[in-house]
């Protein structure tokens, strides 16, 4: 175990049995700071009072228990205009509710004629060319969606076992369902780990493996929340008080990220069954995705800290080519949440310089290693940002000021276009060098009802025109679209 792990375990070690942040010194450091910069100040109209900059809102929850999740009363709307923004929201799911996938899974056909989601009752589909019509694909609300193949109209999914434990745990099936018919194969099956990804020709699965891990959150064997999507994450800082959601995730993260449990990056070929591992490792592997062009790219991440890890890898499918995909160049840099250029040829993710201070939605070429840095405004930073289906521009789903933006204003989905930098000289320009670009932004949705424990996960439709998300701002979690263009 290197230097760094032994003592972040140490620190955990050593703080209460519910959790840690990161000591009271920081405690301490955040009440002298907030002191020294005086009263808070007003952000934009309606914005909630907010500290000034270098300075974050409490970390603690505003009461021993949670906050209470978002209600709606009457019935939920279906189609209407954002009264803030001109946009137009449709609302896709019906009235039980339902959610899609993770912002860079692909979840339409390769036409672009139907999108799939989970529900209650099951799997979703969309006839998004005949008027947004709802039918129910797969009748199992036990069925887990993965991903959707970009060659064939097929969907695939995971069923896990009944039993104790967390999911990953427990043996699961991998099942690939005709998106016309509805007749479903299966096709693989593993006693532990999950799956991830289907490759472009749709012929390999990846997935990953852990031996020996716990769950994230302590004492909930099976921590996913279908409210939040994620580990309802709770932890106590050194002063006994409940975090709140954010830094509470922060702490497990940590935990997890010093735990340094062996793992496996592994594909199965889905025409003999042949089970091979990729790579091995005792950082924390996670978010495996097969390039949508190459079936033979995979880029994964070292999960936990993001300021701890060198987050962005690619490899080959047998192996070959590891590589790391962004070098940090000062202390506290962090950059993640990376997914694919819609041709395949770069892998985009939010780059901070250094973490809360500076935004970045940033690019690396797989064959040239050419980068490009499109600066954004901190009401911009989103937890998750996506690619238009030509490249041109951005979706981002904003965040909270608990999150590490603390944006005062950040609660809205945005889209985000490339412009050059002004007075920008193209003549001094180095091939070798970062370009650099900036990031206009247009506000889509407001998102003030909406509550961030569930990440919004924007995804543009295959044709550009609609921007697609998961929100809780009507109570329950539905899936809704929003129009590009402004009505």
């Amino acid at each position: 175990m290197t230097t760094s792990r032994r003592s972040a375990l140490k620190a955990l070690l050593a703080a209460p049995a519910a959790g840690v942040l990161a000591g009271q010194a920081q405690a301490a450091t955040t009440q002298a700071t907030t002191a020294q910069a005086g009263p808070p100040q007003a952000g934009p109209a309606g914005a909630p009072v907010f500290p000034a900059p270098n300075t974050a809102p409490p970390i603690h929850q505003a009461s021993e228990a949670p906050p209470p999740w978002p209600t709606w009363e009457g019935p939920v709307p279906t189609d209407w205009i954002d009264p803030k923004t001109g946009h137009r929201i449709v609302r896709l799911s019906g009235d039980e509710g339902g959610s899609k996938l993770y912002f860079y899974r692909n979840s339409f056909t390769p036409e672009g004629d139907v999108l799939l989601f989970s529900s209650p009752q099951g799997i979703i589909k969309v006839e998004l060319d005949n008027g947004f019509r709802r039918s129910v694909l797969v009748a199992d609300p036990d069925a887990d969606l993965m991903v959707t193949g970009r060659r064939t109209r097929t969907a695939y999914y995971t069923v896990s076992d009944a039993g104790e434990g967390q999911p990953t745990d427990r043996p699961r099936t991998l099942f690939a369902v005709d998106i016309d018919t509805g007749r479903t194969r299966r096709l693989a099956r593993i006693e532990q780990g999950q799956f991830s990804s289907i490759n472009a020709d749709e012929t390999l699965v990846v997935g990953t493996v852990a031996y020996g891990d716990a769950p994230l959150q302590p004492d909930a064997a099976d921590p996913r929340n279908r409210r939040a999507g994620q580990a309802e994450y709770a932890a106590v800082g050194p002063d006994g008080r409940p975090l709140n959601f954010a830094k509470a995730k922060g702490v497990r993260m940590l935990q997890r990220w010093a735990a340094r449990v062996p793992m496996e990056l592994f594909v199965i070929d889905l025409r003999t069954g042949e089970r091979r591992v990729v790579h091995a490792a005792r950082d924390w592997l996670n978010h495996p995705q097969f390039s949508p062009t190459d079936p033979e790219r995979i880029i994964f991440s070292h999960e936990g800290p993001w300021h701890r890890v060198d987050r962005m890898w690619t490899i080959k499918t047998n192996g070959a080519d590891l590589r790391k995909l962004h070098q940090r160049t000062m202390n506290f840099e962090i950059f993640g949440h990376e997914w694919f250029s819609p041709d395949g040829r770069q892998v985009l993710y939010d780059l901070q310089t250094p973490r809360g201070q500076v935004f970045w939605v940033a690019s690396v070429d797989l064959e040239t290693g050419k980068r490009v840095y499109r600066r954004l405004e901190q009401n911009s930073w989103s937890v998750h940002f996506n690619s238009s289906p030509d490249g041109s521009f951005f979706a981002g789903d904003g965040g909270d000021a608990d999150m590490v933006a603390h944006a005062p204003d950040g609660k809205w989905l945005v889209l985000l276009r490339p412009e050059p930098v002004v007075d920008h000289d193209p003549e001094s320009d180095q091939d070798d060098l970062i370009s650099v670009e900036y990031l206009r932004t247009e506000r889509l949705v407001d998102m003030g009802r909406h509550d961030y424990r569930l990440e919004p996960n924007v995804t543009f439709t295959p044709d550009g025109r609609w921007v697609l998300f998961v929100s809780n701002m009507h109570g329950r979690n539905h899936v809704y679209a929003a129009s590009v263009a402004r009505n």
